[in-house]
């Protein structure tokens, strides 16, 4: 039976740095779309959850409480979020914080490369993201970004340039990173 005690304050700051970024990843990971602002809503889920949650909760308990609100609030907000267009309605999170904690898991090969994808211009930067890491056409690119695919596509070029001026493996990052997220993704979904 779990205690009616609320949750002291240095047991939240240990939920708070052990699960925010799984939880913002796997929110991510569950909507897959850029206009679904994943920091705010897990953000928003810890706010309401963990005032909730019994002194002795376990670790793998209140990460299931804190992503059933992470996803509720994410549902509740979807209609919304989907028709929206425009740069300023895509919120990229930096991919060194999305992935941040699993870092460890990765090839030290990508840790810079990354770096240097989250360095690129926003414009670009979203570009980029959608059609790269997301596996988006050009097409769903230009028509989320309120964009003409010409546009899009001389943003994309623009990106590739930069990333490949920076010492990034442009092809090696997308083959071994990206497409390999993707994969896994569509094999969890």
């Amino acid at each position: 039976m779990s205690s009616t005690r609320p949750l002291d304050p240095s047991r939240r700051g240990e939920l708070m740095r052990g699960l925010f970024h799984k939880v913002r990843f796997d929110t991510f990971e569950a909507y897959d779309d850029p206009r679904c602002n994943v920091t705010a809503f897990t953000l928003e889920s810890f706010t309401r959850t963990l005032p909730l949650l019994p002194a002795d909760v376990r670790e793998g308990e209140a990460y299931e409480r804190l992503m059933d609100e992470a996803m509720r609030l994410a549902a509740q907000h979807q209609e919304d979020f989907e028709r929206r267009t425009g740069l300023s309605e895509v919120h990229i999170v930096p991919l060194v914080s999305l992935y941040g904690f699993r870092l460890p898991e990765l090839d030290d090969e990508f840790q810079p490369w990354l770096v240097e994808v989250d360095a690129l211009p926003r414009p670009e930067r979203a570009v980029y993201r959608l059609i790269a890491s997301l596996g988006w056409s050009n097409a769903r690119t230009a028509e989320v970004l309120g964009l003409s695919e010409g546009w899009t596509s001389k943003l994309m070029g623009r990106a590739r340039a930069a990333l490949t001026t920076a010492g990034v493996s442009v092809e090696e990052l997308q083959t071994g990173f990206f497409d390999v997220e993707i994969e896994r993704r569509k094999e969890k979904g």
